[in-house]
């Protein structure tokens, strides 16, 4: 009975661990932000914590109920991109396109979600690709050879997002890309 007791504590322990192990911190002076891989879905769960001037936490650790609130919920693909001041940068996806899905963690909401898989992040400003309309042949020169490759194809637009204006604009620039 003593070794069943002791093998199940063992087999807890170590599934604890191996748990743990599937824990990503980011940090900033900030915000702590613990990433943490779902067992049975794509993508991850992200614990937020204001830091307010108080020191990081010296072990790495997804604990939602001390966390400040908390981002994702299983279905909802989410993959840790960049964090950078009170923003956090991530993409959702399970295939080739996905979204670029921006989170202001100061007002804990969503500040851009749109199609897009190509950023660029620089000097306070995010670049990026957006899909914005199916591509036909007289706006897309590889329109037929993504065709014969059995690829899609969509028109992008380049656009910035700058954090200190809380703005997305248009570069004037777009690209045609293949899609799968």
């Amino acid at each position: 009975m003593k070794a069943a007791a002791l093998l199940a504590s063992s087999l807890f322990v170590m599934a604890d661990a191996a748990s743990a192990q599937d824990v990503e911190c980011h940090s900033n002076k900030d915000f702590l932000v613990a990433a943490k891989s779902y067992q049975d879905e794509a993508g991850s769960q992200f614990a937020v914590t204001a830091l307010a001037g108080k020191p990081k936490p010296a072990k790495c650790v997804f604990d939602m109920r001390k966390a400040d609130f908390v981002i994702g919920t299983p279905g909802d693909p989410l993959w840790f991109g960049e964090q950078s001041g009170n923003l956090l940068i991530l993409s959702r996806s399970t295939g080739p396109e996905g979204d670029l899905v921006i989170y202001d963690l100061k007002t804990r909401k969503a500040i851009l979600d749109v199609p897009s898989d190509d950023y660029a992040l620089e000097n306070g400003r995010l670049t990026f690709w957006q899909r914005t309309a199916q591509a036909t042949r007289k706006n897309c020169p590889s329109f037929a050879r993504n065709k014969a490759n059995g690829m899609g194809s969509v028109i992008s637009v380049e656009k910035t997002f700058d954090f200190a204006a809380n703005t997305v604009k248009d570069t004037g620039r777009s690209r045609c890309d293949a899609t799968q």
